[in-house]
């Protein structure tokens, strides 16, 4: 019998997680298991969970609290490593604080079990701001007419669609965190979705899954890259060596499929990158000119530009 598993990472959500912790109760596919991990909290959210799960009298929910932060990129992590001690065939993340339509995980579920080669497969997503602060995420617009999309090959730090309206397969799960090591602090989403975009077994269901709630402050996966000239360039090389851990974790998840000849190139270059940023004005400004036909867009060109004349 076919078993499937919801991960959430949980921080300081004890005002609104309730309302998720329904939706993913009531689903039409009731999970087997619902694993969370509280990122130490300041708030009730770890009472609030265990009193719900009491109320409710919930088998194989639990919620386990970090005995130090870790950043909710290592949190997904460290869920994903979590669930993998367990007997699943699939695995769904989740957002604290979005709600999910009923029939999410059964949709997703029979796609995937009709469609054998989908391995990752997100959603669309109706969107809701609670604030006039709220940013409104642009999503790519898929093509196709059909139901399901299949992802087009990116080699870009970023996603299709939210992390929690991914759906993932066991193995694809488990060569994530085979090769995802404790010091890249990368989005599980972003990490995901474009490695499925280069194997080719990721997709799109072209149907709304769920409420995806902003608020003022949403944590965002690129997040950490919008830099401005008052940022420290220890903050900028920080971001560079992000990038080199997702190429780097995202080739030896590749290469268990095939050789990408176009990703080990990427790769080379941003270990580049980030050498060159740590060189004089003179050296950084060289690598940038020589190569700028290899970034991926004129706005990270500039970037290193900038930073090249801070000290």
């Amino acid at each position: 019998m076919v078993k499937t598993a919801v991960l959430m990472a949980t921080y300081n959500g004890e005002k609104f997680i309730s309302e998720q912790l329904d939706s993913i109760r009531q689903q039409t596919l009731k999970p087997d298991y619902v694993l969370l991990r509280d990122d130490c909290s300041t708030d009730e959210t770890v009472n609030v969970v265990n009193n719900y799960i009491a109320k409710h009298e919930l088998e194989g929910w639990k919620i386990v609290k970090n005995d130090k932060n870790l950043g909710w990129r290592l949190n997904f992590r460290q869920l994903l490593i979590d669930v993998l001690a367990y007997e699943v065939d699939y695995v769904f993340f989740s957002d604290q604080d979005d709600i999910w339509y009923l029939d999410k995980n059964e949709r997703q579920f029979a796609i995937m079990s009709d469609n054998p080669q989908i391995e990752v497969l997100s959603a669309d997503v109706d969107i809701k701001t609670m604030s006039t602060e709220a940013s409104v995420p642009h999503f790519l617009t898929f093509s196709s007419s059909d139901r399901i999309s299949q992802y087009p090959k990116v080699y870009d730090y970023q996603t299709f669609r939210p992390g929690w309206t991914i759906a993932m397969k066991r193995d694809f799960a488990q060569a994530i965190a085979d090769n995802w090591t404790f010091g890249a602090n990368i989005s599980h989403d972003n990490l995901i979705e474009t490695t499925a975009s280069i194997i080719g077994n990721g997709y799109n269901l072209n149907e709304s899954v769920g409420v995806h709630i902003r608020y003022g402050g949403n944590a965002s996966g690129n997040s950490k890259f919008v830099l401005n000239w008052k940022s420290p360039k220890t903050q900028h090389i920080t971001g560079l060596k992000t990038f080199v851990d997702f190429y780097e974790t995202m080739q030896k998840v590749v290469n268990k499929y095939q050789n990408d000849v176009a990703l080990n190139q990427r790769l080379a270059f941003e270990k580049e990158r980030l050498e060159a940023s740590k060189l004089s004005l003179i050296h950084n400004s060289a690598f940038v000119i020589k190569n700028w036909r290899l970034y991926n867009s004129n706005s990270g060109c500039m970037r290193d530009l900038l930073f090249a004349f801070k000290k």
